[in-house]
């Protein structure tokens, strides 16, 4: 197959003109020289207005790619100056994550074209063709992108139609997935001291899937447009779909400009995305400019950011669920505590408490109460004009209208100060727009005017997503335990069973006690985190006690690590003081290690000094 230079499309080579557009088919440049030292060798491909060839530079004998633009637009002013400003983009940039020009020049029959370096690689298109990429290969991609982005809008330079297909992958140094930015035919090129800016506002440039809202609107755009598409693009690698799809380029210029962002895992539920991640994703696609990132940089690091929070940075499945589960037990299936552990964590909270390891409250915060009230009836419904002028709020939220919506709540609420519904939908407002405090506080008015709204799934779901969020994660447990209570049981026990704070796990944990709800939580799993939190040995003795008690053996791992260490481990691993419970440590690994299979239980070790353990460090002396 080869590609018609007229429109690109894939024809049989034995055709003598392509049967969609009547372009003869025999390219007259194959074999030309071009600029007296660019020989023509074949081509690769062609796009809208260009064709591209790989090329022989004659004196260097070093092949590279040469843009054409198709004698058939080289009459077209319009045309033209697109190839012009891509040449002159392009001499303004040199990163290593954008494509490389070298020349720029007209032959004599007044043919324009552009020297690029030649790129073996693959499209980011073909990639995501093959399905949803994981995080530990998406988002070094991404990142090299905003690094190359980064660049350009320094050097004045807006890309203005980035997607995958202008995103390259080649191969360089021993290194795969290394991205080079093609194709800044339609940037928009300004003097970063403040030139003229070579495009004007009122048109529509780039493409309906990857548009910015400002630029559907035909507004004026920033860097911040760019960063929008980035945002789409790195939402279609991670599930493998595009947050907006249709078959028709009006209804998809409609979503970038009304309609909220999927969740991930709504658009496709096989994939798990790390929280921080989608967020810093969502940021990017903020329908206000003002509410995403405010360069490429911003966006990057917060990337970054999410990586490490969730361990995807290191690429190893294997090595993330060692960092994100308890020894013997993955965290997403927790093990209820048998009666005896129970009995025997009482008694060690109590004990940890008095001695004041464990935190159960923020320092200086009042006294938590758990509102333990059975599950509330529904809201109060609103009526007359207020419902119809509610429903109206209700429906520029579900539009994704984040202005439209707080001006009209905001003149509801004037009115209507005390009503529950109205503070509960401003609660949902201030969660959309990324202000998840503001949220919390909002919801918790709501259900103090009106109880209804404790039980609320959308509040629910919100505050689920808020635990998880380091930020306004205390703000969330307080709201949860003061306020929420008995319909919070379910994103308490994914706190209390989790991998975060210990001092939170152990709040969540005694709520749901407090609740009747005991039973949800793994009481051993949390002992070991609060275990391996280094304190006074008077504070870890209890909990030692009790997970000995607990016959559960994951603990054998943490409590062993509180032994006394001798030799040269010891001298560059020296564990914590047990000097307060050299008996209790040993008797508690005596119960644990009496609880393994028979061939899975330590050897008896000779004393310390004999002859035989002295042999074993000194062999053959």
């Amino acid at each position: 197959m080869t590609s018609c230079r007229g429109c690109g499309q894939e024809v049989a080579p034995d055709l003598e003109r392509c049967p969609r557009c009547d372009t003869l088919l025999a390219d007259p440049l194959l074999g030309a020289v071009l600029g007296e030292r660019y020989r023509i060798v074949a081509r690769i491909g062609a796009g809208g207005m260009g064709a591209v060839y790989r090329a022989l530079h004659i004196a260097l004998k070093r092949e590279v790619a040469i843009k054409v633009l198709l004698p058939d637009f080289g009459g077209k002013d319009e045309f033209v100056r697109r190839f012009v400003r891509e040449a002159e983009s392009a001499s303004r940039l040199a990163h290593p994550n954008i494509v490389g020009v070298t020349d720029f020049g007209k032959t004599a029959d007044g043919l324009l074209f552009l020297v690029m370096e030649l790129l073996d690689g693959v499209s980011l298109t073909s990639v995501i063709r093959q399905g949803a990429v994981p995080p530990s290969r998406a988002l070094p991609i991404v990142r090299q992108v905003l690094a190359g982005l980064g660049h350009a809008h320094a050097a004045g330079v807006i890309h203005r139609d980035l997607k995958p297909d202008n995103i390259m992958l080649v191969a360089r140094d021993g290194k795969a997935d290394v991205v080079k930015l093609l194709d800044f035919g339609i940037a928009k090129v300004t003097d970063p001291a403040g030139g003229e800016v070579l495009t004007q506002a009122g048109v529509i440039f780039g493409t309906p899937e990857y548009l910015s809202p400002e630029q559907a609107l035909g507004d004026g755009v920033d860097a911040r447009a760019d960063l929008y598409a980035v945002g789409v693009i790195a939402f279609e690698l991670l599930t493998g779909r595009r947050p907006f799809e249709s078959d028709e380029k009006v209804r998809i210029i409609s979503m970038h400009l009304s309609h909220t962002v999927p969740r991930m895992s709504d658009r496709n539920p096989a994939v798990a995305i790390p929280l921080p991640i989608e967020e810093a994703v969502l940021q990017a696609l903020a329908k206000n400019r003002e509410h995403r990132f405010a360069s490429a940089q911003a966006f990057s690091a917060a990337l970054e950011d999410a990586e490490q929070e969730r361990g995807v940075a290191s690429g190893s499945l294997s090595q993330i669920a060692q960092r994100t589960s308890s020894p013997l037990a993955p965290a997403s299936v927790p093990r209820p505590f048998r009666a005896p552990a129970l009995i025997a964590g009482v008694v060690a909270v109590l004990v940890v408490a008095a001695v004041g390891i464990v935190v159960v409250t923020r320092q200086g915060s009042r006294a938590r109460t758990v509102a333990t009230a059975a599950v509330p009836p529904r809201p109060a419904a609103a009526t007359g004009e207020l419902a119809v002028r509610i429903r109206g709020v209700e429906d520029l939220l579900a539009a994704g209208d984040i202005i439209k919506a707080r001006v009209a709540l905001d003149q509801v609420l004037a009115e209507h100060p005390r009503n529950g519904r109205v503070r509960y939908l401003l609660g949902r407002l201030a969660f959309g727009d990324n202000r998840r405090s503001e949220a919390l506080g909002s919801y918790r008015e709501a259900i103090a005017l009106d109880g209804g709204f404790r039980a609320d799934p959308i509040l629910l779901e919100h505050l689920g997503v808020a635990l998880t969020d380091s930020r306004v994660a205390d703000a969330a447990l307080d709201l949860a335990i003061e306020r929420v209570g008995r319909p919070a049981v379910e994103p308490l026990q994914r706190v209390a069973n989790g991998n975060g704070d210990v001092g939170r796990r152990r709040r969540a944990a005694n709520a749901l006690v407090d609740l009747g709800e005991a039973t949800r939580v793994d009481l051993v799993a949390l002992q070991i985190a609060e275990l391996k939190k280094i304190g006074p040995c008077e504070g870890r003795k209890p909990l030692v006690m009790a997970l000995g008690e607990s016959g559960d053996p994951r603990a054998l791992p943490a409590l062993r690590s509180q032994r006394s260490r001798g030799g040269i481990e010891g001298l560059f691993d020296p564990a914590p003081d047990s000097s307060c419970m050299k008996v209790e440590l040993g008797e508690a690994i005596a119960q644990l290690e009496a609880k393994l299979p028979p061939e899975k239980r330590p050897t008896a070790t000779p004393p310390p000094g004999s002859r035989t353990g002295s042999r074993s460090l000194f062999r053959g002396r």
